[in-house]
């Protein structure tokens, strides 16, 4: 069987190591009873949907893939590659991942679920762990929380998501915009908002929806003076120094366990002092992986999709469950650890574990 892997080839160089390492043992141990994986490449998509239909039209049809593993674009054609029945598996970083009630003919697959959706009747209980902390910090039952992302549709749809989770996760959300512009070099402006925005006073928590942005706001608002807890979504080991005083989700549990250990001892297999910051592809590939042994020896697309749509994936004390087909809606559970960057090492606030509750959104 031949795969290969989509995604920005800055923003995850290098990440198809994961999905590599993986492929590696199953094909060294016989893990799928003679099926053997052909890993081929990583096309870079260069964040740009015209290029990502380019690249995966030619995977397809000159290359004959029979899946995209691991899929980490955010620009994925999924019409076309449903179209092809070309099943794709990474993490859900766009809404063709997505529906919005359960749907067992869908056929992109994000180990974690639904993550964007562009209408979601629900949200996950995402903000559990971060409630858990705020509250505990600063002793308040209702504790204020800022929360910003871009100004563009992508921004508006999040942060009004994003608001109706963590209010019913306990916050009170004193303020959710999408207003940062996609460049700028003056943050001040928005942050002199941001921390004045619980009556005057800061607020006790601050979540930057964004991605790389987040890197640049941060030390403005550390030189704003702010004594609050700010996450981002930055979870990584190659973040850890420039994000010292953040906290971050973690989809997986980063505390010792036989999943882990596993995932490590892959990983130097393939590629001898690889860091574990390719857990996304690796995640991708066991899924896919999973699904084929659901499948057995008769395996077409049409099966595989099949078995993706139902399964439950998890690798027990390490990451999951994820639920199918309840997680094209939203991720189901919602399993996250909450992790604090002190500038050399993450440390765990709050352990990994799983939620069912989800939130309407109105």
């Amino acid at each position: 069987i031949t795969v290969a892997g989509l995604g920005s080839g800055t923003n995850f160089a290098g990440a198809d190591i994961g999905a590599e390492a993986r492929f590696k043992r199953a094909n060294d141990t016989d893990e799928l009873d003679g099926i053997q994986i052909e890993y081929l490449e990583f096309a870079d998509d260069k964040q740009d949907p015209a290029v990502a239909t380019s690249e995966v039209r030619r995977l397809v049809t000159q290359e004959q893939v029979f899946a995209i593993v691991p899929d980490l674009s955010a620009v994925n054609p999924g019409p076309y590659l449903a179209e092809q029945h070309v099943p794709y598996v990474g993490m859900a970083f766009d809404n063709t991942y997505c529906s919005t009630e359960p749907d067992d003919s869908i056929w992109g697959f994000g180990y974690n679920g639904c993550l964007v959706p562009a209408d979601p009747p629900v949200m996950p209980d995402s903000y559990r762990n971060l409630y858990a902390h705020v509250s505990e910090t600063t002793g308040e039952d209702e504790p204020s929380i800022v929360l910003f992302s871009q100004d563009n549709q992508s921004g508006q749809s999040s942060t009004r998501f994003q608001q109706a989770a963590a209010e019913d996760a306990g916050f009170n959300v004193v303020y959710a915009a999408p207003v940062v512009p996609v460049a700028t070099s003056d943050y001040t402006p928005f942050v002199q908002d941001w921390l004045s925005a619980d009556d005057g006073d800061q607020p006790d928590a601050m979540y930057c929806l964004l991605s790389v942005q987040c890197l640049e706001i941060w030390p403005v608002v550390q030189a704003a003076g702010y004594e609050g807890t700010f996450q981002t979504s930055l979870f990584s080991d190659l973040l850890i120094q420039p994000l010292a005083g953040t906290v971050a989700s973690a989809f997986y549990n980063t505390e010792t366990n036989d999943g882990l250990t596993q995932m490590q001892e892959d990983l130097e297999a393939f590629e001898p002092c690889t860091e574990a910051t390719n857990a996304y592809a690796y995640f991708a590939a066991d899924m896919f992986i999973q699904a084929l042994k659901q499948v057995g020896t008769d395996v077409t697309p049409e099966a595989v999709q099949e078995a993706l749509a139902n399964q439950t994936w998890e690798i027990e004390g390490f990451v999951g469950p994820t639920r199918y087909p309840d997680s094209t809606v939203a991720a189901t559970p919602s399993c996250n650890a909450l992790l604090e960057s002190d500038g050399t090492a993450w440390t765990v606030l709050e352990p990994y574990g799983c939620s069912e509750t989800q939130h309407p959104v109105e």
